[in-house]
């Protein structure tokens, strides 16, 4: 056998070992696809089960806006058409990137340039973020900088912050750790949860030192506060439980704060109680 012929016997044989893979592939997927059509025919509630995993998959990738308050009846319909923006099909402006409305019919906008509009006026310039009230016309946003502005009005430098849109209230943090709702000043924080529904601030200081608002409470091991009542549930060193300032229990084990500002908590023996 010649050089050429002992070459080309070798091509043949690799190409042979390359397609042996893929036949297998096709041949397997094709043996699945008929064993599942032959047990879907005998089982038809099956595709009613596979047709009903797949429509929740694809609900729960769909964006809802479940953060809307309960009552919310004048959110504008607002779009966004080939760059021009529309507040219940009356146009606002050109070059529009984002927009955000409330129930009041507010509608904030950004262009690609990074400025920002109150419906048609421009209210500030090179905005890196903003956000505004579900009701009333509060707007928040931080620029470039890192400035923060509550409404026009520069608040400051800030490291963190945490806008309640039920109230127009902002919670925020700056470079020296000192905590402000708006330009009220708490004190210097560690940590800070707010409730979102009342704007209420719980916070410790680095002593553990826990506070609501303005008011401390006493030194906290762990604490929750609730989101629609502002209340603060806190379990002391000595497993005492209090609810704001008022002691409600001892000898507790763990708690868990509602969000109506009801305190589930569950003693040394096992037993749950609430307050």
């Amino acid at each position: 056998m010649t050089k050429l012929s002992l070459l080309l016997a070798a091509m043949l044989s690799a190409l042979s070992l390359a397609a042996a893979p893929a036949r297998a592939q096709s041949d397997l997927g094709a043996a699945f696809s008929a064993l599942s059509a032959r047990v879907l025919a005998a089982r038809p509630e099956l595709a009613t089960l596979q047709t009903t995993a797949i429509s929740h998959r694809r609900r729960r990738a769909i964006h809802r806006q479940a953060e809307l308050p309960e009552s919310c009846a004048n959110l504008p319909v607002v779009y966004i058409q080939n760059g021009d923006i529309f507040k219940n099909d009356e146009r606002l402006g050109r070059n529009a990137s984002s927009y955000k409305a409330n129930c009041d019919g507010l509608v904030v906008w950004q262009d690609s340039y990074g400025d920002l509009y109150q419906g048609s006026r421009e209210i500030a310039s090179r905005v890196q973020s903003y956000d505004v009230s579900w009701f009333g016309s509060v707007v928040v946003w931080k620029d470039s900088r890192g400035d923060l502005f509550r409404n026009g009005v520069e608040l400051g430098r800030m490291q963190t912050y945490t806008f309640v849109k039920y109230t127009g209230d902002v919670v925020w943090k700056d470079g020296w750790g000192d905590l402000y709702r708006n330009q009220e000043k708490f004190g210097r924080a560690e940590s800070y949860k707010v409730a979102m529904r009342t704007a209420d601030v719980a916070w410790q200081d680095s002593w553990g030192d826990l506070h609501r608002n303005h008011e401390k409470l006493g030194r906290a091991q762990s604490w929750e506060i609730s989101e629609r009542t502002g209340v603060v549930g806190w379990l002391d060193s000595y497993r005492n439980l209090y609810k704001n300032d008022a002691k409600v229990a001892s000898g507790v084990d763990r708690f868990t704060m509602r969000e109506d500002g009801r305190i589930i908590w569950v003693d040394s023996s096992g037993r749950s109680h609430s307050a």
